[in-house]
C-alpha cells in the first residue's frame, strides 16, 4: 500500500512520469517531423514609388496586394554526422490591385536538402548515448524510492506492532496486578504476607493502570502515523499480524554487491555525469577549431498566372552555401572552457569512485547485520518462551504461598522485557532486510 497508493508514492511516480515523457519526446524527435506552415490570407495596402519614363519623374501610387501561402515541411535528423535532411512542397498565390491588376501562382512541387557542420559538435550522437541512460536511471530511481518507502512502512509497521504489543501486555498486566492485589489482601488478612508486601502489590496496580493509559496513547499515535503514511482515512483502526522470520535465509555479500552494481541508481547517475562531462569536453574542443558548414538543396519551382502551367512547366532550382568560421583571438576563452570541462570530468570520476566505495561498504554492513539478526530473533524467541513459562510457574507458586511478592514482580518484569525484546528483534530483522533490498533493488525472498 505504501509503494502503490500513498501520497509519497504518487509524488515519486510523478517525478518518474516527467522523465518518461522527456524520453518519449526524445524518441519522437528522432523520427521525421512533418509540419504545415501557412498564411491563408495576407492583405497589404500602401504607397509605392514608381518612375514615369515619359515624364522622367518619380511618383507615389497606391498599391494593394493579397497573398496566400502554404508549405508542408519534413525534417529528419541524421545522427551519425549530426546534420539533418529536409524537404518541402509549397504553393503560393499573389493578386495585385491597383493601376495594373494581375495575379500569379508560385509552386514548389518538391525541394530536398541537407545541412550540417563538417567539424561541428554532434549533439545527436551524445543524446543517443545519454538519453537511454537517463531513462534507465529514472526507472531504477523509482524502484529505489519504492524500496525506501517500503523500508519506511516497515519502520512504522513495527512501531505500531511494538505499541500494540505493549498495550496488550499492559491490559494483561493490569488484570493480573488486580488479581494479585485481591489475593494479597486475602493473604494479609490471614497474616500470610506483610503490610509492606501488600503495599507493593497496590503500587503495582497503580503503576499498571498508568502504564495502560500511556500505552493506549502511544498505540493510537503509532496507528495514526501508519494509517496516514498508507493514505488511509483518518480514524482507521488497524490490528497488525506480526510476521515471523524467514528461517534459513542467508544473503551472500558478493551476490548482494553484484546486484547493487547492476541496479543501484547511484551508479547510473554517476555514469550519466561522466558521459555529460565527456560531451562537454568534446564540445569545448570543437568550438576552438575551424568550423565549416554547408547547406545543399535542389528542387523544382515555377511562377505563372495559371495554376496548371505553374505546375506543368517546372524549372530546376538549386542552392549551395559553404560557411567558414575560424577563431582568431579569443583571449584564452576556448582553453578555459576545455579546462573547466576537464575539471568536471575529474570531479565526476572522483564522485563515482567515492559513491562506489560508499555503496560497497553499505552493502557489506547491511548484509552482515541482516545475517546476524536471524540468530538474535531465534534467541529472543527462546527467551520469550522461557520468561512466559517462568512467570506462569511463579504465579502458581505465589497462589500457593510458595513465592514472595518480589518473586512474582521480578518474574513479571522479565516476561514483559522478553516480549518487548522479541518484537524489537523482529523489527530490526525486517528493517535490515528492506535495507538490503533498497541498496540492491533485489528481492532475496522471491528471487527477483
Amino acid at each position: 500500500m505504501a509503494t502503490d497508493s500513498s501520497m509519497t508514492a504518487q509524488k515519486y511516480q510523478s517525478v518518474f512520469d516527467k522523465s518518461k515523457w522527456d524520453y518519449m519526446a526524445y524518441r519522437a524527435k528522432r523520427k521525421p517531423q512533418i509540419s504545415l506552415e501557412a498564411t491563408p490570407a495576407q492583405h497589404y495596402q500602401y504607397l509605392v514609388q514608381r518612375y514615369i519614363a515619359s515624364q522622367d519623374i518619380d511618383e507615389y501610387r497606391q498599391q494593394r496586394l493579397f497573398q496566400s501561402t502554404a508549405t508542408v515541411k519534413v525534417t529528419q535528423n541524421f545522427e551519425p554526422l549530426g546534420g539533418y535532411f529536409y524537404g518541402s512542397t509549397g504553393l503560393g498565390y499573389l493578386k495585385s490591385y491597383g493601376e495594373y491588376n494581375y495575379s500569379q501562382f508560385t509552386t514548389i512541387p518538391i525541394l530536398i536538402g541537407y545541412k550540417q557542420e563538417l567539424f561541428g559538435f554532434n549533439a545527436l550522437k551524445w543524446q543517443k548515448r545519454i538519453e537511454p541512460l537517463k531513462m534507465e536511471s529514472a526507472q531504477k530511481t523509482l524502484s529505489y524510492n519504492k524500496e525506501n518507502m517500503a523500508a519506511e512502512a516497515t519502520k512504522r509497521f513495527f512501531n505500531l506492532a511494538i505499541a500494540q504489543s505493549s498495550y496488550q501486555m499492559a491490559e494483561k498486566n493490569k488484570g493480573r496486578c488486580d488479581t494479585l492485589y485481591e489475593i494479597g489482601k486475602r493473604k494479609f488478612n490471614i497474616a500470610s504476607i506483610s503490610k509492606g508486601e501488600l503495599l507493593v502489590l497496590e503500587i503495582d496496580c497503580n503503576n499498571a493502570r498508568n502504564s495502560l493509559t500511556n500505552s493506549e496513547i502511544q498505540f493510537n499515535n503509532a496507528m495514526n502515523e501508519l494509517a496516514m503514511y498508507l493514505n488511509m482515512e483518518e480514524g482507521t483502526q488497524l490490528h497488525l499480524i506480526v510476521p515471523s522470520i524467514t528461517k534459513g535465509l542467508t544473503i551472500d555479500v558478493y551476490e548482494a554487491l553484484r546486484y547493487a552494481q547492476e541496479n543501484n541508481p547511484t551508479f547510473l547517475n554517476d555514469r550519466q555525469k561522466i558521459l555529460e562531462a565527456q560531451r562537454d569536453i568534446e564540445k569545448a574542443k570543437v568550438e576552438r577549431k575551424i568550423n565549416i558548414g554547408f547547406d545543399l538543396r535542389i528542387g523544382l519551382n515555377q511562377v505563372d498566372h495559371n495554376l496548371w502551367y505553374a505546375y506543368g512547366h517546372q524549372l530546376m532550382q538549386d542552392y549551395a552555401v559553404l560557411n567558414l568560421s575560424i577563431p582568431l583571438k579569443d583571449w584564452g576563452l576556448g582553453k578555459f572552457k576545455v579546462n573547466a570541462a576537464n575539471s568536471m570530468l575529474l570531479n565526476a570520476q572522483t564522485t563515482a569512485d567515492i559513491d562506489s566505495r560508499a555503496i560497497e561498504r553499505e552493502v557489506r554492513r547491511v548484509v552482515e547485520e541482516f545475517n546476524v539478526q536471524q540468530q538474535i530473533v531465534e534467541n529472543n524467541i527462546e527467551t520469550r518462551e522461557m520468561a512466559g513459562e517462568a512467570y506462569n510457574n511463579t504465579f502458581q507458586l505465589f497462589m500457593t504461598g510458595k513465592a514472595s511478592v518480589n518473586d512474582i514482580t521480578l518474574a513479571q518484569n522479565r516476561w514483559q522485557t522478553a516480549e518487548q525484546n522479541y518484537i524489537s528483534a523482529l523489527k530490526n530483522y525486517w528493517e535490515c532486510y528492506f535495507k538490503v533490498r533498497k541498496v540492491t533493488l533485489h528481492d532475496f525472498l522471491e528471487k527477483f
